[in-house]
């Protein structure tokens, strides 16, 4: 534990922003002389089998993408911290106005189990650099025991509450929401497989987002 938290402490220099799912700055490459050693993918099944599907979705959500990642899609670090394969879902609430859609976004990455208590810390501990955003720690899904669950909200400024017509139906009950510039994130893995999935926009909720983990969570058994 001694050597993955210096190796981990070591990572954070330079590092702006982690991005959600820690994988990616297209194009970005190893050095062509890197000596890190490939690591075969210890899970042969289809990430497809674990993402979110249209009917694990709010309503009114539809999925705008679902994929693998490939290898030119990640970046530098995340290939330090031993990236195998990633899958990404994207899905979208439309609304009436170009600028106030919400989202989802469900990033799967495999690494290696032995590095992903280290990894998920990083990981949480640089998604929450981002400069101008209020960060707050939020009640944690039934996702294992090393999960982060957060707000981050726009520092200094205040919106409306979220309109029937953009807000992610769930159920009827008092929630939770974000402005539209802030968002909720939950963290969290099982064995090699580690999940970052965001609800974003001004009908982001985190009820909402917190049955969501739970179910991805449910399809990593």
């Amino acid at each position: 534990m001694q050597r993955m938290s210096f190796f981990g402490l070591s990572l954070i220099v330079g590092v702006v922003i982690f991005c959600a799912g820690c994988t990616s700055v297209p194009g970005s490459q190893s050095p062509a002389n890197s000596d890190l050693v490939t690591t075969t993918p210890v899970t042969n099944v289809s990430l497809a089998a674990f993402a979110l599907t249209t009917a694990d979705l709010p309503t009114g959500f539809n999925i705008e993408t679902s994929r693998e990642k490939s290898a030119d899609e990640v970046g530098t670090l995340a290939k330090d911290l031993g990236w195998q394969r990633g899958y990404v879902t994207i899905c979208s609430f439309p609304s009436n106005t170009t600028n106030s859609s919400s989202a989802i976004t469900q990033t799967i990455t495999v690494y290696p189990k032995e590095k992903m208590s280290g990894i998920v810390s990083l990981i949480n501990t640089n998604e929450r650099q981002q400069t101008g955003m209020d960060f707050s720690d939020m009640q944690l899904p039934a996702t294992g025991p090393d999960t982060f669950a957060f707000s981050a909200q726009v520092t200094n400024k205040t919106t409306e509450p979220a309109t029937t017509e953009n807000s992610i139906t769930w159920a009827p009950d008092t929630r939770e929401s974000a402005p539209g510039e802030g968002y909720f994130e939950v963290i969290f893995y099982k064995g090699e497989i580690l999940e970052v999935i965001r609800v974003s926009g001004p009908g982001a909720h985190y009820d909402a987002l917190k049955t969501l983990a739970e179910t991805a969570y449910a399809k990593l058994d």
